[in-house]
């Protein structure tokens, strides 16, 4: 083991998860080095978390940690952290973070902006989400030049904050604005910016309002970006549509029309005359598309990802089927087509069926995910072998034999989601192979009508994901019994010891069994939720209720 080369045994690490890369690490200085190598480092997220009554020692503790660590990269996580105004951390550890994310934060001043562009010269990304206010000056800051990667999520600036933070990457690659109040009216842009001309210019001061968050400076800097390759929008969608065409070779796309599918201000005639014209991009998402737009999407021929839910609305229901068969063939088409997500979203007729045609065997057949209702003949369960990761929104329509075949057949799937499984009881779940999908890391039945002692059949040792909903606990009448559902989560702990969620949702009847006695509806909620959390090593996330 000691004469294998670091880089070889960097290439063993890239296939094995975290928990068992920390192992690995205390094996000698060799493997210690290669568990710390950027490949790695980039991935793994420091989260500090506290709330008002949080004690300065342990933001201390957190901060003394990470100066003592090895760490050349580090990718930091703050919620709701009130001594961090101070921002003496971005001071200590300067040019060792590489990413930062700031969530649930009352205010940021210039002390923040002061802070990272002082120090953070190596960061590459930056998120602030749900914060509330901003108070920011125009003081001179240096760029940072590495920053590629911006997030503002639920956050309440104006168009000259987002300025200040936009001077802040003239690198800029990749742009999310997500559920942030935008101002779209021609009537009220023209109030806040009478003066304004339609040429191009570059400069930061072309709209600098302290009142509005306006869609129009958004577009103005995207235009002037020549570097993005990557752009997400869930409000403003209208902004896609208004970058000059030298944004041709964005690679990666999410738009949301969840809340204007029905809105008058998206020309959906412009959009699709736009989206066609982007032949480059490898990733997209796009969240209630009209359903009469499904023929755009098999014109992107280099698609590597793509998520999709459609809406239809009552005028063209008649032919909505037209529209989605015609869809699913076209897949055909994308040649590079590696993972999809198709389904219906939320939309005025969903009390209405819409019809579901299968995918054709030389999709299925190149497809590593897939997020779907299935059709009646179960295509993918004869040609999806290639799969790693799948979900079935329409569980009903699996018989007995369909479940067999699915453990059976797909041996090398890591996650696995079903929805509506109605076909599932303790008899059937236990017969099941589900020791057979070794390298399965996630499995989810929602709901899965069984009973505890199923629980003692799941032996996947690489399962770090469990959820099952609507579950039985009975007979769980008193603490005794309840006894008998913890032996069942004892004998899960040791044939699945790496489990890290466990979500086990119990049906009305239990709980409502629970309920009628106070003493055991006490030891549920609390002593006997400890007690089963210390058969878990690694257990992170636990939902009985």
């Amino acid at each position: 083991m000691d004469t294998l080369p670091s880089e070889i045994i960097t290439r063993i690490l890239e296939y094995l998860p975290f928990d068992d890369r920390r192992e690995l690490a205390r094996v000698n200085k060799l493997f210690y080095h290669a568990s710390c190598h950027p490949v790695f480092l980039r991935k793994e997220l420091l989260n500090y978390e506290s709330y008002y009554d949080a004690s300065r020692n342990s933001f201390n503790a957190f901060e003394n940690m990470l100066l003592q660590s090895r760490r050349k990269l580090l990718c930091l996580k703050f919620f709701h952290t009130a001594y961090i105004e101070e921002f003496t951390i971005f001071t200590n550890l300067g040019n060792r973070i590489i990413s930062l994310s700031l969530n649930n934060f009352d205010s940021l001043n210039d002390l923040f902006l002061d802070a990272i562009t002082q120090c953070c010269s190596n960061l590459e990304k930056l998120e602030l989400i749900n914060v509330l206010n901003f108070h920011l000056t125009d003081n001179d800051r240096k760029p940072i030049l590495k920053l590629c990667s911006i997030t503002l999520d639920r956050v309440r600036l104006f168009d000259r904050e987002f300025n200040l933070i936009m001077k802040l990457a003239p690198n800029l690659k990749d742009l999310s604005i997500l559920g942030c109040n935008l101002i779209g009216s021609s009537a009220i842009i023209k109030r806040f910016y009478p003066h304004n001309s339609n040429h191009i210019d570059c400069s930061f001061s072309k709209y600098n309002s302290n009142h509005i968050f306006s869609e129009d400076n958004i577009v103005h800097h995207l235009n002037n970006f020549v570097r993005l390759n990557s752009l997400k929008l869930n409000c403003g969608v209208s902004i896609f549509y208004r970058i000059q065409p030298i944004q041709l070779e964005i690679k990666s796309l999410s738009l949301n029309f969840d809340q204007t599918i029905y809105s008058d201000f998206i020309d959906y005639k412009k959009l699709n005359l736009v989206l066609n014209q982007y032949v480059f991009l490898e990733q997209l998402k796009i969240i209630s598309l009209p359903i009469c737009m499904l023929s755009i999407i098999s014109n992107l021929y280099n698609l590597r990802h793509l998520t999709l839910s459609y809406s239809a609305h009552e005028s063209n229901y008649s032919v909505s089927g037209d529209y989605i068969k015609s869809f699913v063939e076209s897949l055909k088409n994308l040649k590079y087509l590696r993972t999809l997500s198709f389904n219906r979203g939320f939309d005025l007729i969903n009390h209405l069926e819409l019809p579901i045609y299968p995918f054709l065997e030389c999709t299925l057949k190149s497809l590593t995910s897939l997020d779907c209702s299935l059709d009646s003949n179960l295509e993918v369960l004869k040609f999806g072998t290639n799969l790693t990761n799948l979900r079935i929104r329409n569980g009903g329509i699996l018989k007995v034999e369909d479940l067999q075949l699915l453990f059976r057949n797909f041996t090398y799937l890591k996650h696995l989601w079903i929805e509506n499984c109605s076909v599932l009881n303790d008899e059937i779940f236990i017969k099941l192979p589900i020791s057979n999908l070794k390298e399965l890391i996630t499995l989810k039945i929602i709901p899965s009508n069984i009973s505890h002692r199923c629980l003692q059949h799941i032996t996947n040792s690489r399962l770090k994901v469990l959820t099952l909903t609507n579950m039985s606990l009975e007979p769980c009448s008193t603490q005794a019994e309840l006894n008998e559902f913890k032996h069942s989560v004892e004998m899960l702990s040791r044939a699945v010891p790496k489990l890290t969620e466990l979500n086990i949702g119990p049906h009305s009847m239990s709980m409502k069994t629970i309920g009628e006695s106070l003493d055991v509806t006490n030891y549920y909620k609390n002593s006997f939720k400890a007690s089963l959390t210390t058969y878990f090593k690694w257990l992170k996330v636990m939902k009985l209720w």
